[in-house]
Formats: structure tokens, sequence, C-alpha cells
């Protein structure tokens, strides 16, 4: 393994490893792909979940969520049913910085790194960050940054009414973001971190356009990754040769066909009832259901050992969790009920490619705390687990999706890569460098 000095994580955020490689040959990306030409270009898998807060976690770690403890972006208390909103503060394992608290280390719009805490140099923390103030370190640079225009994520409430203010709202917040970096490199610095999100609210928004040349926004949204690339090529160029350099996205995206409520599908199987009509969170669960479920894709049952007015004992908790495994896993398509025309192909299909236990999943003294089951759906159908659905499927303006496969992996130099590409698929956790002799 080569020894290297200083190394560079560069994040985009929900973007496919199958929509890279076609850019690549397509040339929409010609700077990312001389990178990988010249080192070594992977698909890679994400974390159970497949969503940002836990995947980026699980990166930063360099551990999976038994040990690190985030299962969501929002989470079940320990001891009862009722909504928690996890943060930064309540990771369990040291992050890469504070492994190498001697390194000078410059973060910049990490996911669920809010609220910034002290470090040895500087952490702008990413979505979700509510109070700017206090998702600075130091704090001295707030000013600075406000003066700039600085934006942690755009504006994703306004973009669901409209397209044409997200493209732009996209462009402005990327030029912010590279403005920042380029500022904050030319600072002395061993370990670099920086995460482009709008690649994931692109594809959330817009996923269709980028292959559709006659949709009205493909110009727009083949552009800004064009625009991505610029960026990222142009920051690789100021680095020094001792300087690992990493590409990474934290899960992959692909299709939307259709939203999938698991609440209501838990309701129907006779799983769960809720105190009310109008349920507002997983508080008005009724304590006599069986399980629930909290988004994305995680189940919970109702157990004494979990929750202090858990319903069933422990062989009841686990013949319970069998059993929705073997149903949930034979569940299909057709069982949804009246489906959209774009969906009767799909018809016989399985919706769920796999449901695994806790135990399949998680290692580590935080296991007790997470989900007993996570359902992967096909491709294409997002799943939901909101309290207060009315239907079994629904509709909505997002044309894409994560997916736990598909991620990417690019490490830019075929002589320092040996210690991060297995000859398996690689994973999200395994890129941190304290698990390699030579940093």
């Amino acid at each position: 393994m080569t020894e290297f000095k200083k190394i560079a994580f560069v994040g985009l955020d929900g973007v496919p490893y199958s929509l890279l490689k076609r850019f690549f040959e397509l040339q929409v990306m010609p700077g990312l792909n001389e990178i990988a030409s010249n080192g070594t270009f992977v698909p890679m898998n994400s974390s159970l979940p497949p969503i940002s807060s836990v995947a980026w976690t699980s990166f930063m770690t360099g551990v999976d969520p038994g040990y690190h403890g985030i299962f969501g972006f929002t989470d079940v208390a320990n001891d009862e049913i009722r909504l928690e909103l996890p943060s930064f503060d309540d990771i369990k394992t040291p992050v890469i910085w504070n492994q190498y608290p001697q390194k000078r280390s410059i973060i910049i719009n990490l996911p669920f790194t809010y609220p910034a805490r002290p470090l040895n140099g500087i952490l702008v923390t990413g979505f979700v960050s509510p109070i700017f103030e206090r998702a600075i370190y130091p704090n001295t640079l707030v000013p600075w940054l406000k003066s700039r225009g600085y934006k942690i994520d755009t504006d994703n409430v306004r973009a669901r009414q409209n397209r044409a203010f997200l493209i732009d709202d996209l462009f402005f917040t990327l030029q912010k973001l590279e403005e920042v970096v380029f500022n904050f490199v030319k600072q002395p610095w061993d370990i670099f971190i920086f995460v482009i999100a709008g690649t994931d609210r692109l594809n959330h928004f817009l996923f269709d356009a980028l292959k559709n040349e006659s949709h009205p926004y493909h110009g727009d949204t083949v552009s800004y990754y064009r625009k991505v690339d610029s960026f990222v090529s142009r920051f690789f160029q100021r680095l020094d040769s001792g300087t690992r350099r990493v590409v990474l996205s934290d899960h992959g995206f692909t299709d939307l066909k259709i939203h999938v409520n698991l609440n209501y599908l838990l309701r129907i199987l006779g799983y769960l009832s809720f105190k009310s009509e109008l349920p507002r969170d997983i508080s008005d669960i009724n304590p006599k259901s069986l399980a629930f479920a909290m988004d994305p894709t995680r189940i919970y049952v109702n157990s004494r050992s979990r929750f202090k007015d858990g319903t069933l004992n422990e062989s009841q908790a686990r013949e319970l969790v069998t059993r929705l495994k073997n149903e949930l896993s034979s569940f299909r398509v057709s069982e949804l009920g009246a489906l959209p025309s774009n969906l009767n192909s799909d018809s016989n299909d399985v919706l769920f490619t796999d449901v695994k236990t806790k135990d399949e999943i998680y290692k580590g003294p935080q296991s007790e705390f997470a989900p007993d089951l996570v359902v992967i759906p096909k491709s294409g159908y997002d799943v939901k687990a909101s309290v207060n659905a009315k239907t079994m499927i629904h509709e909505d303006i997002f044309t894409g999706s994560h997916t736990y496969d598909d991620a990417f992996l690019i490490v830019g130099d075929k002589g320092m890569d040996t210690d991060l590409i297995r000859p398996e698929v690689s994973h999200v956790i395994d890129l941190v460098p304290w698990k390699r002799p030579a940093f």
C-alpha cells in the first residue's frame, strides 16, 4: 500500500453508479471520467435503510448503525413508542476527525453533522440544519458565510411548487458551496470532506428529466451535472500529489413508480391500530398494537423488552418477527389494490425483494434499539411510513427514489486503492482511513 499524507473525500449525494457510468459514456462528466479512468470506479452498497442520515453516518464512522446508533432521520424513544429526532450529538461512535484529533479537518456540507461540535479545523454542517448559527464551527465564520450568501440546502418546500425555482436554486446553492470550498481548501488541512447535496434534490424532483431529451428540464438537469463535474475536477486540481482522492455517493437512485404506505399495510394485515381516527405521530399508536413502521422501511414489534408498555413477551416477539418476515416476503404488487396502468406489468411480482431481520443487518451494542425488520422494496416502489395514510399507495411529485445498491465509489489512483477496494462489492462503511495502516 502506498502511504498518503492527506485525504480528500467528495460526496455526490444520491448519485447512482449506473447514471454516472452513462454520463461518462456520453461525455457529460469528462473530468470525473478521467479521474475514474486513472483509478478505480466501482458500484457500492449503501446502508439499511438507504437514507442519508444513516449512510453518511456509516461513512464518517466506518461502522454499521448497530454501533453508531443512527437508524433514520427520525427514531423511536428507547423505552416507549414516542417520536424522537436524533442529531449529530446522538452518534455513539467517533467520527473520522475525532479519531485523528491531531489532524486538521475541514468538513463542509456533510449531512447529519448538526449541531456543529468543536474540532481541530472547520465544520460547516449539512442538512438538516435548522439554526444557521449552530451549524458552523468556529462560530466566528458565521458572518463571513452569511456575507457570501452561503446556503446549506435548497428550499425544497418551494421546489415542490415551482420547478423553475428549483433549477435556479440548485445552481445558486452549488455556486455558493464552490466558493466556500475553494476558499477553505487554501488553508492547511489533512482531511477534507465536502458533499454536494443538490444531486439528491435534483434526482428526487427531476430524475425523469435526466434520460428524457424531450423533457422541458432535460437540458437544465444535464447542465447541472456538467457544473458538478467541473467543480469537482477543479477542486482535485488544487490538491498535491500526496493526497488520496475519493469520490462517492451515499446511496443509489432509480425511477419512482409509486409510494407504498407501510403503516397502512400493517393496519390492513391486522398488526396496527391507533387511539384516534386522525393520528399525528407514533405516540397515537394503540398500545395493544403488535407492530408499526417508521420511515422509510423500518418495522418495530411492540415487545416488552423494547417498550415499557409492550404487549409481546420475548418468544411472542420472535414468533411475530418470523411471521411478518414470511408474510411480507410473499406479498405481491397485485395485493396493493387497484393499480395505476404503469404497474400492471409488475402485478405478479413480490413487493419486497428482501425482508431482513435486525440480526441479519446490524452488529454492536446499539442493535437493541434497531428496527426488528427492514424491508427492501422492488425497484421503483418507495416505502413511506405515514401514520395517517388513507390508502395503500399514493403518487407524489417526486420522480426518483433511493436504492440500497447502485451507489458508486471512485478512488483516484490505482497505486493507492487496493486497501479500499475489495473483490466483492464495496460498502459505504469501508472507507474511513483509520481502518488502513497508511494514514
